[in-house]
């Protein structure tokens, strides 16, 4: 019943990818947050077995209209087990890259350039509880250590809430200018 609940799903997600690479779209971004902290919600075994070859059939889908769209991830948490997988059926990039939960640098030494990354600055940790001093020392590392080719340096996850400082998003922002 899984499966024929999630084949009816993913043909309509085909359809809809092939609409907006019909519309002419650069990025496609898909999504299904199967990580949380520390691990996955589902073992990588499930997650080939049930999402991968539908995932796989939306890419294929969008690409058959638009070759050259590249395609990115959406997970919280940790995703990293599936990691080879997501490459294998063609993603070109990772969002968010949550270092409470996944280690960029490790990720970057092992993928290299073929996996983008979007994120890398802690919105639980850094940008709620650091100061501006701190602030711009992660970012600075993140590009010493991460390189400026394929990272989309920002937040892990969204700002606007009210125990994020005004002073840190201002020290983000002066250090990309100043170390990007």
């Amino acid at each position: 019943m899984a499966h024929f609940l999630l084949d009816r799903l993913a043909e309509l997600a085909r359809r809809n990818v092939t609409t907006l690479a019909l519309a002419g779209i650069d990025v496609l971004a898909l999504d299904d947050d199967v990580g949380m902290p520390g691990t996955m919600m589902m073992s990588p075994g499930t997650w080939r077995e049930f999402f991968k070859p539908r995932m796989a059939g939306m890419i294929e889908a969008a690409r058959a209209v638009k070759p050259d769209v590249r395609v990115i991830y959406h997970s919280d948490g940790h995703f990293e087990p599936i990691l080879d997988d997501l490459i294998e059926i063609g993603f070109a990039g990772i969002n968010p890259v949550q270092p409470e939960y996944m280690d960029a640098v490790r990720i970057r030494h092992r993928y290299g350039p073929r996996l983008a990354f979007w994120g890398t600055v802690g919105r639980q940790t850094t940008f709620a509880f650091a100061d501006p001093g701190a602030i711009r020392e992660e970012v600075r590392t993140r590009i010493a250590t991460l390189g400026r080719a394929g990272l989309i340096l920002c937040p892990a996850y969204d700002i606007d809430e009210p125990d994020v400082p005004w002073a840190n998003i201002a020290a983000f922002l002066e250090a990309g200018t100043t170390f990007g």
